[in-house]
């Protein structure tokens, strides 16, 4: 497990059984547009390292016009919501009790923060208006490239998708903000990725493993990664010219391979659970309901731990 990136391995298991294995990883890296910061009177080759400091920055390259239609968005929240409460300090699962942490304090107290900025920037009807709006991430409409937005949250694809669509964008790439006050959670890691799994009731189980043995072989892993503008799984592969090395896009994988995903300090991942599709449709709902002010966030994610702790429930009992 040692030879993988951090998390490829743990997030596939569920109660100490490997339930698949990985194809390929994403790690997701802060990105800004250069122009945007010149603009907004922002160093360019500076972006933000703390939370504070992002709301600062959103707040100070939000555009709107008189009538208060977003013009430009600051920054585009992560969609992961559980991404989110990982960046500022929480989880949504406790892995020694088994349990959902989707209501806890530290979660509740990021949700407010949230709500707040969403507000600052505009609200949550006129965001969702303007996201809207935006072009396709693998085009020339690319909302990064065309300034729409000047910072979010992404993965290691998207500069090769600058790179094709629009190779004079003038952006950067950097380590995820953290909390000022929790310089623990500095440079966080949070993957995810490709999988390979083994039905029960297979025809050829023996063939089908040797091949799923024999795609995290090097040769293989970096072919898939090469074809597919995604990291690896193997750490050996992390210098390798070929994936690293050559290009914008490669040099930026190569920045983010090297220096966000293999960090094994402060690794986090969505929890692999039988109620997993039903626990993202719970966040999303929770965080929407709160930033259109119909709950609470206490509410929000009260209901939404009730909701799907009680489905979890029926699979450890």
């Amino acid at each position: 497990e040692s030879e993988f990136l951090p998390g490829a391995i743990s997030q596939l298991r569920l109660n100490n059984k490997l339930f698949a294995m990985p194809i390929c990883r994403d790690c997701r890296a802060f990105f800004w547009n250069k122009t945007d910061f010149q603009k907004s009177g922002l160093d360019p080759n500076t972006p933000p390292k703390t939370i504070e400091e992002l709301e600062q920055f959103a707040l100070k390259l939000n555009r709107r016009s008189p009538s208060g239609k977003i013009e430009q968005l600051g920054f585009q929240p992560p969609l992961d919501n559980a991404l989110l409460f990982s960046l500022l300090g929480g989880g949504i699962y406790d892995y020694q009790t088994n349990r959902l942490t989707v209501n806890s304090k530290q979660n509740i107290e990021s949700l407010k923060w949230l709500v707040s900025l969403v507000d600052k920037l505009g609200g949550r009807d006129a965001v969702a208006a303007f996201q809207a709006g935006f072009g396709n991430m693998e085009s020339a409409q690319n909302p990064l490239a065309t300034g729409a937005i000047a910072m979010q949250i992404e993965g290691e694809y998207v500069p090769f998708y600058l790179e094709r669509y629009s190779p004079n964008t003038e952006y950067g790439v950097g380590q995820l903000p953290h909390p000022a006050t929790k310089p623990q959670l500095k440079n966080m890691a949070w993957q995810d990725g490709d999988v390979m799994m083994l039905p029960v009731g297979s025809k050829n189980p023996d063939l089908a493993w040797e091949f799923m043995v024999w795609m995290q072989r090097p040769e293989q892993q970096k072919s898939y990664a090469i074809a597919n503008r995604n990291l690896p799984t193997l750490t050996s592969l992390m210098n390798e010219p070929s994936l690293t090395q050559g290009s914008t896009g490669k040099t930026n994988l190569g920045y983010i391979f090297k220096t966000i995903s293999s960090n094994r300090q402060n690794t986090k991942f969505f929890p692999t659970l039988p109620t997993t599709r039903l626990l993202k449709d719970a966040l999303n709902n929770a965080v929407e309901l709160a930033e259109l002010h119909r709950k609470s966030p206490e509410q929000a994610l009260n209901d939404a731990q009730f909701r799907v702790q009680r489905e979890l429930n029926k699979y450890t009992r």
